[in-house]
């Protein structure tokens, strides 16, 4: 994707291309909508491979697929700048904290998968505190799970699903 696009720009990362500010973001604020369609859950798990590992969690049976949209090269990290946050029935990339220019915004994966999700990743996101394997949310340890919540970090819609019984 040439140039910059709504103050970000996809580019070369660590794992393949990601998604990087072309200008300083101030942690709260809006970077990007994520655009997409909705997917039904069955159509996520028939499909898998690389349509399901780039699919966002949107509602409790729904996926948000970004196609060729800027979501679709958000990068995932187990210390992450940026999470999800969805309004008015859309979903939205914000700061966590302050994002500056030519950074790489990234998300931590966990904080958009519920715990009835089963979808796993090996990590090699190079951060002190990689966890080497990415799980749905209620999977993450108590203090890591607190600090995201306090921070806004995960979806009211995230953490209100359950595992099947």
């Amino acid at each position: 994707m040439a140039g910059s696009l709504k103050g970000v720009l996809v580019r070369p990362a660590r794992n393949g291309a990601g998604l990087f500010a072309a200008k300083e973001f101030r942690a709260g604020r809006t970077i990007i909508k994520i655009a997409g369609r909705i997917v039904h859950h069955h159509v996520l798990w028939k499909t898998r491979g690389t349509f399901a590992d780039n699919c966002f969690r949107f509602g409790p049976e729904t996926y948000l697929d970004p196609g060729d949209e800027l979501g679709r090269y958000l990068n995932h990290s187990c210390e992450p700048n940026a999470g999800i946050r969805k309004s008015n029935n859309q979903l939205f990339l914000f700061a966590a904290e302050d994002v500056k220019a030519g950074k790489e915004i990234v998300i931590d994966y966990s904080t958009i998968l519920g715990d009835d999700d089963i979808w796993t990743m090996g990590c090699d996101c190079g951060r002190r505190a990689c966890r080497k394997r990415i799980r749905r949310f209620g999977s993450l340890a108590p203090a890591l799970k607190e600090r995201y919540l306090e921070r806004g970090l995960v979806p009211k819609y995230i953490v209100n699903t359950r595992a099947p019984d």
